[in-house]
Protein backbone atom coordinates (compact mmCIF):
# COMPACT_ATOMS: atom_id res chain seq x y z
CA UNK A 1 0.00 0.00 0.00
CA UNK A 2 1.29 3.43 -0.90
CA UNK A 3 2.08 5.50 2.17
CA UNK A 4 2.48 8.99 0.75
CA UNK A 5 1.89 11.29 -2.19
CA UNK A 6 5.65 11.46 -2.70
CA UNK A 7 5.83 7.68 -3.09
CA UNK A 8 2.98 7.72 -5.58
CA UNK A 9 4.54 10.49 -7.66
CA UNK A 10 7.90 8.75 -7.50
CA UNK A 11 6.45 5.60 -8.99
CA UNK A 12 5.11 7.60 -11.93
CA UNK A 13 8.76 8.06 -12.98
CA UNK A 14 9.55 4.35 -12.85
CA UNK A 15 9.88 2.91 -16.36
CA UNK A 16 8.07 -0.36 -16.84
CA UNK A 17 10.32 -2.80 -18.75
CA UNK A 18 7.40 -4.99 -19.83
CA UNK A 19 7.18 -5.43 -23.60
CA UNK A 20 3.83 -4.68 -25.20
CA UNK A 21 1.88 -7.39 -26.99
CA UNK A 22 2.62 -5.73 -30.35
CA UNK A 23 6.35 -5.79 -29.58
CA UNK A 24 6.79 -9.49 -28.84
CA UNK A 25 6.58 -10.43 -32.52
CA UNK A 26 9.64 -8.28 -33.20
CA UNK A 27 11.60 -9.98 -30.43
CA UNK A 28 10.70 -13.28 -32.05
CA UNK A 29 11.95 -12.21 -35.49
CA UNK A 30 14.96 -10.16 -34.34
CA UNK A 31 17.51 -12.95 -35.06
CA UNK A 32 15.96 -13.55 -38.50
CA UNK A 33 16.02 -9.85 -39.34
CA UNK A 34 19.61 -9.53 -38.19
CA UNK A 35 20.56 -12.42 -40.46
CA UNK A 36 18.93 -10.54 -43.35
CA UNK A 37 20.86 -7.36 -42.60
CA UNK A 38 18.38 -5.37 -40.53
CA UNK A 39 19.18 -4.29 -36.96
CA UNK A 40 16.38 -3.51 -34.54
CA UNK A 41 16.77 -1.28 -31.51
CA UNK A 42 18.30 -2.96 -28.40
CA UNK A 43 14.87 -3.31 -26.78
CA UNK A 44 13.98 -6.10 -29.21
CA UNK A 45 17.06 -8.24 -28.68
CA UNK A 46 15.91 -11.55 -27.12
CA UNK A 47 18.67 -11.11 -24.52
CA UNK A 48 17.76 -7.50 -23.77
CA UNK A 49 18.43 -6.24 -20.27
CA UNK A 50 16.96 -2.80 -19.45
CA UNK A 51 19.61 -0.10 -19.24
CA UNK A 52 18.07 1.42 -16.11
CA UNK A 53 17.32 0.17 -12.57
CA UNK A 54 13.75 -0.98 -13.15
CA UNK A 55 12.69 -0.47 -9.53
CA UNK A 56 13.94 3.10 -9.26
CA UNK A 57 12.67 6.42 -10.63
CA UNK A 58 14.49 7.92 -13.62
CA UNK A 59 14.89 11.58 -14.53
CA UNK A 60 14.70 10.91 -18.28
CA UNK A 61 13.17 7.86 -19.91
CA UNK A 62 15.99 5.80 -21.47
CA UNK A 63 15.80 5.16 -25.19
CA UNK A 64 15.31 1.42 -24.71
CA UNK A 65 12.22 2.08 -22.56
CA UNK A 66 10.27 3.56 -25.48
CA UNK A 67 7.39 1.30 -26.52
CA UNK A 68 5.65 0.85 -29.87
CA UNK A 69 2.31 1.82 -28.36
CA UNK A 70 0.82 3.43 -31.47
CA UNK A 71 2.54 1.39 -34.15
CA UNK A 72 0.65 -1.80 -34.88
CA UNK A 73 2.58 -3.93 -37.33
CA UNK A 74 5.31 -1.31 -37.82
CA UNK A 75 8.84 -0.97 -36.49
CA UNK A 76 11.98 0.92 -37.35
CA UNK A 77 15.31 -0.68 -38.13
CA UNK A 78 18.72 0.09 -39.55
CA UNK A 79 19.91 -1.45 -42.80
CA UNK A 80 23.32 -2.63 -41.65
CA UNK A 81 25.02 -2.39 -45.03
CA UNK A 82 24.58 1.37 -45.40
CA UNK A 83 23.23 2.38 -41.94
CA UNK A 84 20.06 3.71 -43.59
CA UNK A 85 16.98 4.10 -41.40
CA UNK A 86 14.11 1.95 -42.62
CA UNK A 87 10.62 0.90 -41.55
CA UNK A 88 9.32 -2.67 -41.59
CA UNK A 89 5.61 -3.31 -42.07
CA UNK A 90 3.76 -6.57 -41.52
CA UNK A 91 1.47 -7.24 -44.50
CA UNK A 92 -0.87 -10.10 -45.29
CA UNK A 93 0.43 -12.02 -48.31
CA UNK A 94 -3.15 -12.49 -49.53
CA UNK A 95 -3.80 -8.72 -49.69
CA UNK A 96 -3.45 -6.39 -52.66
CA UNK A 97 -0.87 -4.31 -50.82
CA UNK A 98 2.23 -6.30 -51.76
CA UNK A 99 1.57 -6.63 -55.53
CA UNK A 100 0.41 -3.01 -55.77
CA UNK A 101 3.43 -1.65 -53.89
CA UNK A 102 5.85 -3.82 -55.86
CA UNK A 103 4.28 -2.79 -59.16
CA UNK A 104 4.72 0.87 -58.26
CA UNK A 105 8.33 0.12 -57.24
CA UNK A 106 9.16 -1.70 -60.47
CA UNK A 107 12.14 -0.18 -62.33
CA UNK A 108 10.08 1.28 -65.17
CA UNK A 109 7.65 3.04 -62.85
CA UNK A 110 10.25 4.12 -60.29
CA UNK A 111 12.24 5.87 -63.00
CA UNK A 112 9.21 7.96 -63.95
CA UNK A 113 9.61 11.34 -62.20
CA UNK A 114 5.82 11.55 -61.76
CA UNK A 115 5.84 8.52 -59.47
CA UNK A 116 5.67 9.77 -55.89
CA UNK A 117 4.92 6.48 -54.13
CA UNK A 118 7.26 5.24 -51.43
CA UNK A 119 9.89 2.88 -52.87
CA UNK A 120 9.81 -0.70 -51.59
CA UNK A 121 13.40 -1.61 -50.75
CA UNK A 122 12.84 -5.26 -49.90
CA UNK A 123 10.20 -7.90 -49.21
CA UNK A 124 11.04 -10.39 -46.47
CA UNK A 125 9.21 -13.70 -46.39
CA UNK A 126 8.98 -14.92 -42.81
CA UNK A 127 10.58 -18.30 -42.02
CA UNK A 128 7.58 -19.73 -40.16
CA UNK A 129 4.52 -17.93 -41.52
CA UNK A 130 3.35 -17.99 -45.13
CA UNK A 131 0.40 -15.70 -44.41
CA UNK A 132 2.43 -12.56 -43.69
CA UNK A 133 5.53 -10.85 -45.07
CA UNK A 134 7.50 -7.71 -44.27
CA UNK A 135 7.71 -4.70 -46.57
CA UNK A 136 10.88 -2.65 -46.13
CA UNK A 137 10.65 1.08 -46.85
CA UNK A 138 12.77 4.15 -46.09
CA UNK A 139 11.88 5.92 -42.87
CA UNK A 140 9.98 9.10 -43.72
CA UNK A 141 8.26 11.87 -41.76
CA UNK A 142 4.72 13.19 -42.07
CA UNK A 143 4.46 15.92 -44.70
CA UNK A 144 3.43 18.44 -42.03
CA UNK A 145 5.81 17.23 -39.30
CA UNK A 146 7.79 20.44 -39.74
CA UNK A 147 6.02 23.80 -40.06
CA UNK A 148 5.75 25.37 -43.47
CA UNK A 149 7.55 28.73 -43.75
CA UNK A 150 6.96 29.76 -47.40
CA UNK A 151 4.13 29.45 -49.89
CA UNK A 152 6.51 27.67 -52.26
CA UNK A 153 7.07 24.92 -49.70
CA UNK A 154 3.36 24.10 -49.79
CA UNK A 155 3.10 24.27 -53.57
CA UNK A 156 6.15 22.00 -53.90
CA UNK A 157 4.46 19.39 -51.71
CA UNK A 158 1.03 19.49 -53.31
CA UNK A 159 2.27 19.68 -56.88
CA UNK A 160 4.02 16.36 -56.21
CA UNK A 161 0.96 14.86 -54.54
CA UNK A 162 -1.35 15.95 -57.36
CA UNK A 163 1.12 14.70 -59.96
CA UNK A 164 1.62 11.44 -58.07
CA UNK A 165 -2.11 10.80 -57.71
CA UNK A 166 -2.60 11.47 -61.41
CA UNK A 167 0.24 9.03 -62.12
CA UNK A 168 -1.41 6.28 -60.07
CA UNK A 169 -4.79 6.86 -61.68
CA UNK A 170 -3.19 6.86 -65.13
CA UNK A 171 -1.91 3.37 -64.29
CA UNK A 172 -5.39 2.45 -63.03
CA UNK A 173 -4.24 2.15 -59.42
CA UNK A 174 -6.71 3.20 -56.77
CA UNK A 175 -4.93 4.22 -53.57
CA UNK A 176 -8.18 4.69 -51.69
CA UNK A 177 -6.85 6.63 -48.70
CA UNK A 178 -5.18 9.79 -50.00
CA UNK A 179 -5.37 11.43 -46.59
CA UNK A 180 -3.13 13.22 -44.13
CA UNK A 181 -1.48 10.25 -42.40
CA UNK A 182 -0.47 8.72 -45.73
CA UNK A 183 1.30 11.81 -47.06
CA UNK A 184 4.99 11.78 -46.19
CA UNK A 185 8.24 13.51 -47.04
CA UNK A 186 11.85 12.43 -47.28
CA UNK A 187 13.74 13.77 -44.26
CA UNK A 188 17.46 13.54 -44.91
CA UNK A 189 17.70 17.12 -46.21
CA UNK A 190 15.46 18.87 -43.69
CA UNK A 191 16.58 16.78 -40.69
CA UNK A 192 20.04 15.45 -41.59
CA UNK A 193 20.38 13.59 -38.28
CA UNK A 194 16.99 11.97 -38.70
CA UNK A 195 14.25 11.46 -36.11
CA UNK A 196 13.54 8.75 -33.60
CA UNK A 197 10.73 6.49 -34.79
CA UNK A 198 8.76 6.67 -31.52
CA UNK A 199 9.68 10.18 -30.33
CA UNK A 200 9.71 12.07 -33.58
CA UNK A 201 10.52 15.41 -31.97
CA UNK A 202 13.95 14.04 -31.05
CA UNK A 203 16.94 12.62 -32.88
CA UNK A 204 17.72 9.89 -30.37
CA UNK A 205 14.52 9.44 -28.38
CA UNK A 206 16.01 11.15 -25.31
CA UNK A 207 17.21 14.70 -25.97
CA UNK A 208 14.32 17.02 -26.80
CA UNK A 209 16.11 19.49 -29.07
CA UNK A 210 15.58 18.75 -32.76
CA UNK A 211 17.89 20.37 -35.31
CA UNK A 212 16.19 20.99 -38.63
CA UNK A 213 16.29 23.15 -41.73
CA UNK A 214 13.50 24.89 -43.59
CA UNK A 215 12.27 23.15 -46.71
CA UNK A 216 12.91 26.34 -48.68
CA UNK A 217 16.61 26.34 -47.76
CA UNK A 218 17.23 22.79 -49.01
CA UNK A 219 14.75 22.52 -51.89
CA UNK A 220 13.90 20.53 -53.87
CA UNK A 221 12.34 18.07 -51.44
CA UNK A 222 10.68 14.74 -52.14
CA UNK A 223 7.15 13.85 -51.06
CA UNK A 224 5.60 10.39 -51.07
CA UNK A 225 2.38 8.41 -50.71
CA UNK A 226 2.47 5.45 -48.35
CA UNK A 227 0.12 2.65 -47.22
CA UNK A 228 -1.50 0.64 -49.99
CA UNK A 229 -3.76 -1.34 -47.67
CA UNK A 230 -6.87 -0.03 -49.48
CA UNK A 231 -5.30 -0.14 -52.93
CA UNK A 232 -5.97 -2.27 -55.96
CA UNK A 233 -5.40 -2.22 -59.69
CA UNK A 234 -8.55 -1.68 -61.74
CA UNK A 235 -8.61 -4.12 -64.71
CA UNK A 236 -8.54 -2.64 -68.20
CA UNK A 237 -11.93 -4.06 -69.14
CA UNK A 238 -13.62 -1.98 -66.43
CA UNK A 239 -14.19 1.33 -68.20
CA UNK A 240 -16.13 2.94 -65.35
CA UNK A 241 -14.61 2.05 -61.97
CA UNK A 242 -17.11 1.90 -59.12
CA UNK A 243 -16.60 2.35 -55.40
CA UNK A 244 -19.05 1.33 -52.69
CA UNK A 245 -18.93 1.99 -48.96
CA UNK A 246 -16.78 4.04 -46.61
CA UNK A 247 -13.05 3.59 -46.20
CA UNK A 248 -9.98 5.68 -45.48
CA UNK A 249 -9.35 8.35 -42.86
CA UNK A 250 -11.61 11.10 -44.22
CA UNK A 251 -15.25 10.40 -43.43
CA UNK A 252 -16.42 13.77 -44.82
CA UNK A 253 -16.30 12.59 -48.45
CA UNK A 254 -19.75 13.49 -49.90
CA UNK A 255 -19.99 10.14 -51.68
CA UNK A 256 -19.89 8.39 -48.32
CA UNK A 257 -23.16 10.03 -47.27
CA UNK A 258 -25.12 7.90 -49.74
CA UNK A 259 -25.31 4.12 -50.29
CA UNK A 260 -25.03 4.67 -54.05
CA UNK A 261 -21.90 3.58 -55.95
CA UNK A 262 -19.43 6.29 -56.97
CA UNK A 263 -16.31 6.91 -59.03
CA UNK A 264 -13.41 6.17 -56.63
CA UNK A 265 -10.94 8.24 -58.65
CA UNK A 266 -13.06 11.36 -58.13
CA UNK A 267 -13.34 10.43 -54.45
CA UNK A 268 -9.54 10.52 -54.19
CA UNK A 269 -9.46 14.04 -55.63
CA UNK A 270 -11.72 15.11 -52.77
CA UNK A 271 -9.53 13.36 -50.19
CA UNK A 272 -6.37 15.14 -51.33
CA UNK A 273 -8.17 18.45 -51.78
CA UNK A 274 -9.51 18.25 -48.25
CA UNK A 275 -6.00 17.80 -46.86
CA UNK A 276 -5.07 21.01 -48.65
CA UNK A 277 -8.24 22.73 -47.41
CA UNK A 278 -7.44 21.83 -43.79
CA UNK A 279 -3.89 23.11 -44.21
CA UNK A 280 -5.24 26.42 -45.51
CA UNK A 281 -7.42 26.67 -42.40
CA UNK A 282 -4.36 26.14 -40.19
CA UNK A 283 -2.12 28.76 -41.86
CA UNK A 284 -2.11 32.44 -42.71
CA UNK A 285 -0.74 33.13 -46.18
CA UNK A 286 -2.24 30.22 -48.14
CA UNK A 287 -5.24 32.13 -49.45
CA UNK A 288 -3.99 31.81 -53.05
CA UNK A 289 -4.57 28.04 -52.81
CA UNK A 290 -8.18 28.30 -51.62
CA UNK A 291 -9.63 28.31 -55.14
CA UNK A 292 -7.79 25.08 -55.95
CA UNK A 293 -8.83 23.36 -52.70
CA UNK A 294 -12.43 24.41 -53.29
CA UNK A 295 -12.37 23.05 -56.84
CA UNK A 296 -11.02 19.70 -55.60
CA UNK A 297 -13.63 19.34 -52.85
CA UNK A 298 -16.85 20.26 -54.64
CA UNK A 299 -19.84 18.32 -53.37
CA UNK A 300 -20.76 16.97 -56.79
CA UNK A 301 -17.91 14.66 -57.87
CA UNK A 302 -18.41 15.51 -61.53
CA UNK A 303 -17.82 19.19 -60.79
CA UNK A 304 -14.38 18.61 -59.27
CA UNK A 305 -11.34 19.84 -61.10
CA UNK A 306 -9.30 17.21 -62.93
CA UNK A 307 -5.86 16.41 -61.59
CA UNK A 308 -4.19 17.67 -64.77
CA UNK A 309 -5.98 21.01 -64.47
CA UNK A 310 -5.22 21.12 -60.75
CA UNK A 311 -1.52 20.70 -61.47
CA UNK A 312 -1.68 23.41 -64.14
CA UNK A 313 -3.38 25.74 -61.68
CA UNK A 314 -0.81 25.24 -58.95
CA UNK A 315 2.02 25.68 -61.45
CA UNK A 316 0.55 29.01 -62.63
CA UNK A 317 1.09 30.65 -59.27
CA UNK A 318 3.60 33.46 -59.94
CA UNK A 319 7.11 32.37 -59.01
CA UNK A 320 7.83 35.66 -57.30
CA UNK A 321 5.06 34.93 -54.78
CA UNK A 322 6.43 31.51 -53.82
CA UNK A 323 8.92 33.16 -51.47
CA UNK A 324 6.13 34.82 -49.47
CA UNK A 325 5.90 33.74 -45.85
CA UNK A 326 3.17 31.61 -44.33
CA UNK A 327 2.44 31.21 -40.63
CA UNK A 328 0.58 28.79 -38.46
CA UNK A 329 -2.39 30.80 -37.25
CA UNK A 330 -1.46 30.32 -33.59
CA UNK A 331 2.04 31.80 -34.11
CA UNK A 332 2.18 34.92 -31.87
CA UNK A 333 3.30 38.21 -33.49
CA UNK A 334 6.57 38.38 -31.52
CA UNK A 335 7.52 34.93 -32.81
CA UNK A 336 6.68 35.97 -36.37
CA UNK A 337 8.90 39.01 -35.99
CA UNK A 338 11.84 36.97 -34.69
CA UNK A 339 11.47 34.33 -37.41
CA UNK A 340 11.28 36.94 -40.11
CA UNK A 341 13.94 39.39 -38.97
CA UNK A 342 16.16 37.59 -36.44
CA UNK A 343 16.97 34.35 -38.25
CA UNK A 344 14.87 32.20 -35.89
CA UNK A 345 12.97 30.22 -38.54
CA UNK A 346 14.00 26.86 -37.08
CA UNK A 347 13.91 27.87 -33.44
CA UNK A 348 10.35 26.73 -32.73
CA UNK A 349 8.97 23.59 -34.34
CA UNK A 350 5.56 24.12 -32.71
CA UNK A 351 5.07 27.36 -34.65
Amino acid sequence: MMTSLEEFLGRLDICDPTLGSNELVWVKYQPFLLSRGYRLRPRYNPDWIPSWPVDQPVDVEPEDSLMLNNFKGLIDAVHIRDEAKVVLKIVQTSSNEIPTALYLSSPDLQHDPRNHTVPILDVLLLPDDDTTALLVMPQLIYFNHLPFRRLGEVTEAFSQYIEGLDFMQEHRILHGDVCQLNLMMEMTQVIPRGVHFVRRWTHDGVNEKLEWKTRWSVRPNKYYFIDFGHSYVIPLHITKPVGIGIYGQDKTVPEFQSPNPYNPFLMEIYQLGNVLMNLIKDYDGLESLLELATAMTRHNPNDRISLRNALDQINRIPKKSLNSRVWRKETPPPFRFMMRWCGKETQWIAF
